[in-house]
């Protein structure tokens, strides 16, 4: 059968590695998304086995009916539940029976919005490219005509048409969109002329897969609590719609997916007055959110609170009184729940911070002499130093960001974030001051 044309993607992705949400906790997002605008909610954990690294074996009963209750969910919100298999670790000609049949599964369960991904597997060519547009050719072919299809191809994230990736549309039918990341696996920057040349020069529409706020891997000590990157404004028109791929705290994966889908469908609208009317929303959330702001291109601290820190340095208390307002205050039970280490982390902060600028405050009005302020100030720096959980700022990570020389995809030296965190610049002011390197 030939796929189905439908409207734009819009909603959220469960593509992220490490453990898949809690069953209860993937429903009640299904109902939340419709809430925010969203009209998708799109299957897709690395981790879950059956849908990756064991995807010929059936789901076992207990899970088909979680999905059949997903898509009732689903039907109650407005919101179409897509699924996604990934066949790619060890897909062979000869497997597409057990892939449509695992598709089909999904179909009959009444989910409309299938996808075949063949992401983050070994790379090829154009041969390679071929058998796996034949593999989501078999699957649109046997499943009936009223299917909105997506498929992830190796080179996701890309500026180019490879050999691979035009082997794999040449094989594909027309109407199947594909899932891409921007020119990057994470990408910074998602020029609109890029975005519509390849769009072009593909033959069809492409899914922008944004890999906001996802936090895995090695940028996992960094919670994307913050407003939605910065994008062109033109780009939702240039594009088949967005998936923004969430991380593994399904509850606070909301503040920024709600910010990056309210921006999406106004695209004209100031996207940090976006953020913040949406963080409004939760009571007792800000105190953290905007310890948790930072991003790739944003990495620094919340612009006012480096302000106060470095005005504190000379008596102002302002970042005092931050810390003594606390972060837990009205926060919704659930929340709580989820961001109770991060929650420690930020209370680490408001008990660190004052000890560090009393220890400098008792050396600028002469009540201590001697090096202990200094001793004070070193040894609260260096616990920082050690916590996993990275809030105000980022001080060390590494994101996705990838570029390609040829066909060949490498990572970019753009992905790796070393920055100051707000204590990194209190302690050292405090210390430049206190040993006499500054005055």
């Amino acid at each position: 059968m030939t796929a189905v044309s439908m409207t734009a993607w819009h909603g959220v992705l469960e593509g992220f590695y490490g453990e898949p949400y809690a069953d209860a906790a993937r429903l009640d997002l299904v109902r939340w998304v419709g809430t925010v605008g969203g009209r998708d909610y799109v299957y897709a954990p690395k981790d879950d086995p059956y849908q990756r690294a064991q995807w010929r074996t059936p789901y076992p009963p207990d899970r088909m009916q979680h999905f059949a209750d997903l898509v009732a969910a689903g039907q109650v919100a407005g919101v179409r539940i897509g699924f996604v298999v990934s066949p790619g670790l060890d897909w062979q000609p000869g497997d597409e029976p057990a892939l449509v049949a695992k598709l089909r599964a999904f179909y009959d369960l009444g989910a409309r919005c299938l996808g075949i991904a063949f992401d983050d597997v070994p790379p090829g060519g154009a041969d390679l490219g071929t058998v796996h547009g034949n593999a989501v050719a078999a699957a649109v072919a046997a499943l009936p005509g009223d299917v909105l299809w997506a498929a992830c191809p190796v080179d996701y994230g890309t500026d180019r048409v490879t050999a691979y990736l035009g082997a794999f549309v040449a094989a594909l039918p027309a109407d199947v969109d594909l899932f891409w990341t921007g020119p990057s696996v994470l990408s910074p920057d998602v020029p609109v002329a890029l975005t519509t040349d390849l769009s072009r020069r593909l033959g069809r529409r492409l899914v922008f897969a944004d890999n906001f706020p996802v936090s895995d891997g090695p940028m996992a000590g960094v919670l994307h609590l913050g407003p939605y990157p910065q994008r062109d404004p033109d780009l939702p028109a240039a594009v088949g719609g967005l998936l923004l791929n969430l991380g593994p705290t399904p509850v606070a994966s909301r503040l920024p997916a709600a910010a990056g889908l309210r921006w999406w469908s106004e695209p004209q609208r100031d996207r940090t007055e976006i953020w913040e009317a949406e963080l409004a929303g939760v009571p007792g959330l800000a105190s953290l959110a905007r310890a948790c702001r930072s991003w790739l291109t944003e990495p620094g601290p919340d612009p006012e609170l480096l302000a106060w820190t470095h005005a504190a340095l000379d008596g102002d208390t302002r970042l005092e009184d931050y810390f003594a307002a606390g972060c837990r205050d009205g926060l919704p039970a659930e929340w709580a729940a989820e961001l109770e280490p991060w929650l420690q982390a930020w209370e680490w902060h408001a008990m660190a911070v004052p000890i560090a600028l009393a220890a400098l405050r008792s050396w600028q009005d002469g009540t201590a002499d001697g090096p202990g302020g200094a001793f004070t100030v070193a040894e609260v720096w260096r616990r920082g130093l050690a916590m996993e959980r990275q809030l105000f700022g980022i001080r060390w990570a590494f994101y996705p960001v990838t570029a390609r020389t040829g066909d060949a995809e490498h990572a970019d030296p753009a992905g790796l974030v070393r920055g100051d965190t707000l204590l990194d610049t209190l302690c050292r002011e405090a210390l430049g001051r206190l040993t006499g390197e500054r005055p």
